[in-house]
């Protein structure tokens, strides 16, 4: 096997793979057949993988016997028993120099599934029709090991034994109850290998607890059936008589007492990743209830061949070979699967490594049965449960007698607490809540405050017998407009938002309806599990439900209820009798026999969760036939995108959060006839129209997952401070009301019910580089205001199926003493630095950056027209005055101050603009082949539009030496601190803007949307109403921003020069594929005719920012009022990929796995001839009225993040200087 995987020649390079996995034990096989002949041993073979395992610090573990020995070797002989002894005492001797003092060891690989097979003839040995081949081979084994053992004791007296066997889960047929003694039988069986080897069974063998050391559980989907028939309880489709594996290891660790492995397990073909997934989830299930798991081991981890047709490959590594590559061994890596790893393996370590004690209690009230549909709740709780302790409440149940709760474990962390009471109202009822408020206070941990989450407002009056440190409204539906909605429903929201400290929505319409009640509002539309449903892409997954449902047919899954247009169906089914109507899910609220009963539809009712992608892959449409009336007004459906992920065409009616963001990919039908129409549109799709929606569809699915969303609302609530509005009920600690009105009227977006005032020494608006430079410097009496989620600004980074990316690539470099200090303080041993590989493509070829100084390998032309153009540059025309030529950074990566890095000598003349110094600068040829292109592209005016104060306001003499020198041979790669750049290694950029708010001393507002400054009264008012005055201003938003705030208190002078300023918009392309290490490059520059002008290699930033097996990278696109964006949306991406292709920086058989979009509106500023004065005439008007402006966008400066550091440590230490010349104002 190792030899057909090509596993025996790759070692290292396989144990290589498991790195970014973090999987540091492998299990090996020595193989007694293969290293035995003619009674001398060769144990070489063994040496590539020790050699590699002690290179890379992997722990290998070996089994000694795997299902065989040599040929003259007969297992039923008395001789058998000392062979095995001779063999295992050579193999130790041999691994004990290479293993230390604790080896890992297995003797035989699954004892009473070699008997089993041995009794049916599976294993070809000697003697192989024994006529007690089971029961003598199984005694045989038992006693070899238990001889074994001894041996290897007497070499590595300090070795572990693991005892592998499968896990099995046997049962009687319904309609044959009479074999439950059989199947019971077949049970226990699993255990009589161990009982042996324990002394249990059996005891002349010898057997002790002493050889029980720790015991290997192998589990695969196929060890649960039916006795007798033999019949599969089949875990894809949730059969319900298989047992939970968490109860099967129970069993096992409860049974001997000993330390559990699961020892092999995998899933085959595309439910991988879900099946490692669950696994990882029963695990920590069964060690909640006590079992000792130590771990789980992935069996293959490179796919394998079937022992008994080599052509066939089972599809269950997490490494499958390139069958038809150049290099069919070449391993790739299967990115579902993978992406699942990494999941459970990240909930592993949350909860293998955290101490419970630690994790606070997320308290969750719900209208909703956690086993009913599995839908955003159970979705998001379950991964908020690496962060909290999920306490989720139901609706109580109607129970004679005492109050009581029915608690259940469905997932690791996680309980359901049912209430059972004597009160026979329905739901969060007011006669429900005197019961109920004792039993969930009894939930809380004693004396600890609780986090409470809503969704539904009806259950709020029980927060009062809680201590909670933050409440979280989670408004996934309108419920008010529900049939049978509570009358108090209303009146409970309007309460718990203005208690609640955050509110999510679940999408667009929902945000909209509620963001203007709540000023800490987000809005999270659904989202998918795309490991879960990419198991629909296989079409030949099949549910049996299918098989008397000829094709075509179109399915829909949710709850049938008033939202379900009934007629739109019955108008499908008749229009085309042909068609079979797939409807699954649980009928509520309305009669079901006033659904539409045709012969083409078909009612499948309710169905697992786990299930619907094998119902999906039987599916040719999917439908999302929803009414329009009150309750679909805001339904955001979680089955659009789950749809998607199955790539199959989806057409729906027009529910605005389908058909606005999805309208491109889901068909939309706004009456009976264009649905239909539609749905007959889908069936007669083109493969290419297919296979083009399905790459459209990939690239909005890999945009969102529920992960992250769970990662973005658990930053949230992280970074929402304790004690917050939930904690104030009582009055202290609340800002004081104002009732003065004398400000006059805001702006129609503020929201006057929440206004209140509350005075600050300085305020910071902008919660970037600078803001948060400034805000740190301030000291306590400051108030940062950031209208985003998190800070950062343009500096923020996001997280995407396992990709990281910044908005815009961004580095960390700088020659300030203060600043390189600032970085070990805000990241501390968070950094990661390395030396730049910046280069450029044009010409078909790759040259280092800067391009004046790196022509070797352009066409001789265009070498020879650079070099010529240069001396020309430098000797010729009129001869300026020589002086020093001063330093000029390109510090933003951008490419653009490049031109101004020459020699160390310049003319002390001026330039008439930027295209002119160029020209002045470098000559003809570099102007023409880099220079010019490029900064048009970059800036999208003309360039004779700009100026040159920028870039130190010198014309720098070309440094001939150098051109020359870089056009004979090829530049080495630059050394040297200035071509040293940092970046954090976890965490993206991000994490350098973080590292800043444990350090600020003041306040920080999140979500804190300025509407309006008014700079007389020293008052900034917020988007919801709040009110903040202010001794200092701060400003970091864009200035022409800061000056539409001010409406008409600005002068017209001041207004005219705002509207004056022009600025560069930057978008930004994110795009992930399953490729590793596609360059080795950092940032590279396009002259030329791609769309985008740079490709930061957000990749190579930092080990972290890729996911295994994976390449994440930016494209940079400019644009502006004068250069518009050619294209958007889906076809920006495509048009990114197209272009990435075209200059070589991807192939065409890339797979993309994430690709999204970033937009910084403001991302340069323009230099032009107005600039300067148009910026003075704005700042002065400010500071006289205490506004100062600092960083990029506020000073209207061509600046780095280390400038911005700079800025907003200045702006500081000018609010001080200024607070230190005059008493502060009365608030």
């Amino acid at each position: 096997m190792n030899l057909t995987t090509g596993h025996l020649a790759r070692a290292q390079e396989d144990y290589a793979l498991l790195a970014p996995f973090r999987i540091g034990t492998v299990r090996e096989s020595i193989g007694w057949r293969l290293t035995e002949h003619d009674g001398r041993f060769d144990f070489s073979p063994l040496l590539p993988r020790l050699e590699a395992a002690r290179a890379l610090g992997v722990q290998s573990g070996w089994t000694f016997c795997h299902y065989g020995w040599p040929d003259d070797v007969d297992l039923f002989s008395d001789d058998f028993v000392p062979r095995f002894v001779r063999f295992c005492r050579a193999a130790a001797r041999f691994l004990a120099p290479w293993l230390g003092e604790q080896p890992l060891y297995s003797p035989v690989n699954e004892l009473s599934f070699m008997a089993w097979g041995l009794s049916v003839h599976m294993f070809k040995c000697r003697n192989m029709d024994h006529p007690q081949a089971g029961e003598l081979g199984k005694r045989q084994l038992v006693h070899a090991s238990i001889a074994a053992i001894d041996a290897i004791r007497e070499i590595s007296p300090g070795a572990r034994f693991l005892q592998c066997d499968p896990l099995i889960h046997v049962i009687a047929p319904r309609d044959r109850p009479d074999w439950a003694a059989q199947a019971a039988g077949w049970s226990a069986s699993q255990f009589e290998a161990l009982d042996m080897l324990c002394g249990r069974v059996a005891p002349e063998l010898g057997g002790d607890p002493r050889y029980l050391d720790l015991i290997g559980a192998n589990y695969y989907h196929s060890n649960q059936w039916e006795s007798g028939t033999n019949l599969r309880l089949w875990w894809h489709l949730d059969d319900p008589r298989r047992r939970p594996l968490w109860e099967l290891l129970l069993d096992l660790h409860r049974r001997y007492g000993k330390p559990v492995v699961l020892a092999e397990t995998s899933h085959v073909g595309s439910g991988r990743g879900t099946w490692i997934r669950e696994m990882a989830e029963q695990v920590l299930m069964a060690r909640e209830r006590g079992a000792d798991v130590r771990g789980l081991c992935l069996y293959p981890a490179i796919d394998r061949p079937d022992w008994d047709d080599a052509a066939h490959w089972h599809r269950s590594g997490l490494w499958e070979p390139d069958h038809g590559g150049a290099d069919p061994l070449a391993r790739v890596l299967v990115p579902p699967y993978a992406t699942a790893l990494q999941q459970a393996i990240g909930l592993t370590d949350s909860l293998c490594h955290t101490e419970e004690n630690t994790m606070r209690t997320l308290i969750v009230f719900c209208h909703l049965r956690w086993d009913f549909v599995y839908q955003r709740p159970q979705q998001l709780l379950t991964r908020l449960a690496r962060h909290y302790k999920i306490v989720f409440v139901e609706e109580p149940v109607y129970e004679e007698g005492e109050a009581h709760m029915v608690s259940s474990r469905p997932a690791p962390n996680l309980t359901v607490c049912q209430p059972h009471t004597p009160v026979r109202a329905i739901g969060f009822h007011d006669q429900q809540i005197p019961v109920l408020q004792p039993l969930v206070a009894a939930l809380a941990p004693p004396g600890e405050p609780v986090l409470a989450w809503f969704y539904t407002p009806m259950a709020l009056p029980l927060l009062q017998g809680l201590q909670t440190s933050l409440v979280v409204y989670d408004c996934m539906d309108e419920l008010s407009a529900f049939s049978n909605a509570p009358r108090q429903l209303l009146q409970r929201e309007t309460a718990l938002l203005s208690m609640a400290d955050l509110v999510f929505t679940g999408g667009p319409s929902l945000y909209e309806a509620k963001r203007t009640r709540h000023a800490n509002a987000h809005c999270f539309p659904s989202s998918v599990d795309a490991v879960h449903f990419e198991q629909a892409r296989d079409r030949g997954n099949h549910h049996p439900l299918h098989d008397d449902i000829p094709r075509p047919r179109l399915g829909f899954f949710g709850v049938i209820d008033e939202r379900f247009d009934a007629a739109l169906i019955a108008a499908i089914a008749d229009a085309h009798p042909e068609w079979q109507l797939v409807l699954v899910g649980p009928v509520l609220k309305i009669d079901p026999a006033t659904l539409p009963q045709r012969q083409n539809v078909h009612y499948l009712g309710q169905q697992s969760y786990k299930a619907l992608p094998q119902l999906l892959a039987g599916w040719d449409v999917c439908l999302l036939p929803f009414a329009l009336n009150e309750a679909t007004r805001f339904i955001s459906p979680t089955k659009v995108l789950e749809y998607m992920a199955a790539e199959l065409p989806v057409v729906s009616t027009a529910i605005r959060d389908v058909e606005q963001p999805y309208g491109h990919l889901v068909a939309i039908g706004h009456d009976h006839g264009e649905f239909i129409a539609h749905c007959e549109a889908a069936l007669a799709r083109t493969t290419a129209e297919a296979e083009a929606s399905a790459a459209a569809m990939r690239a909005v699915v890999a945009s969102t997952s529920w992960d992250a969303t769970a990662e973005s609302m658990a930053a949230l609530m992280a970074q929402t401070p304790p004690g917050g509005k939930a904690a104030r009920l009582d009055g202290a600690d609340g800002p004081a009301a104002d009732g003065n009105a004398a400000d006059g009227p805001g702006p129609a977006t503020l929201n006057p019910t929440r206004a209140s005032r509350r005075a600050y020494d300085s305020i910071v608006i902008g919660g970037g580089p600078t803001g948060l430079s400034a805000a740190y410097h301030a000291g306590p009496g400051n108030l940062l205001l950031e209208r985003n989620a998190s800070v950062g600004g343009c500096c923020r980074s996001l997280h995407d199926g396992g990709f990281t990316f910044d908005h815009a690539g961004h580095i960390m470099f700088s020659n300030d003493p203060y600043v390189q200090a600032l970085y070990d303080k805000l990241l501390g041993d968070n950094q990661h630095w390395q030396m730049r590989e910046a280069w450029i493509y044009s010409k078909g070829v790759h040259t280092r950056y800067p391009f004046q100084g790196a022509l070797h390998g352009l066409p001789p032309d265009v070498i020879k027209e650079c070099i010529l153009g240069a001396i020309e540059a430098r000797y010729g025309g009129p001869q300026a005055p020589a002086c020093a030529s001063g330093a000029v950074d390109d510090c933003c990566a951008d490419g653009s101050a490049g031109v101004a890095s020459a020699g160390p000598q310049a003319r002390a003349r001026a330039t008439d603009s930027f295209e002119q110094f160029i020209y002045q600068v470098w000559g003809a040829g570099i102007a023409r082949h880099f220079a010019i292109p490029y900064n048009r592209k970059l800036w999208t005016v003309p360039l004779d539009q700009m100026e040159t104060s920028w870039l130190g306001g010198r014309v720098p003499l070309p440094d001939l030496a150098e051109i020359i020198e870089g056009a004979l041979r090829p530049v080495p790669r630059p050394m040297g601190p200035n071509a040293r750049f940092g970046y954090p290694r976890q965490g993206g950029f991000q994490a350098l803007m973080n590292g800043f708010l444990p350090l600020i001393r003041g306040n920080i507002e999140l979500n804190a949307d300025v509407a309006q400054v008014l700079p007389e009264k020293h008052l900034v008012t917020l988007a919801d109403g709040r009110r903040y005055r202010y001794g200092h201003l701060v400003s970091t938003m864009p200035l022409p921003e800061l000056v539409k705030l001010l409406g008409r208190t600005a002068t017209p002078e001041v207004r005219a020069a705002a509207r004056g300023l022009r600025h560069v918009s930057i978008r930004c392309v994110n795009i992930g594929i399953a490729r590793a290490a596609v360059t080795d490059k950092h940032w590279i520059y396009y002259p030329e005719d791609s769309i985008f002008h740079r490709i930061f290699v957000q990749g190579n930033a930092s080990p972290a920012c890729n996911p295994p097996g994976g390449f994440g990278f930016t494209c940079e696109i400019s644009y502006s009022p004068w250069k518009p964006l050619p294209l958007d949306g889906p076809a920006l991406v495509q048009r990114c990929i197209a272009d990435a292709i075209k200059v070589g920086f991807m192939r065409s058989d890339d797979r993309v796995l994430v690709a999204n979009q970033v937009d910084i509106p403001v991302a340069y500023v323009v230099y032009d001839h107005q600039r300067a004065h148009n910026v003075n005439v704005v700042r002065d008007w400010l500071a006289r009225h205490d506004i100062l402006l600092a960083g990029r966008y506020s000073e209207w400066e061509y600046y780095n993040s280390d400038h911005a550091f700079l800025a907003g440590k200045r702006a500081a230490e000018q609010i001080d200087q200024l607070r230190s010349q005059r008493a502060p104002r009365a608030s």
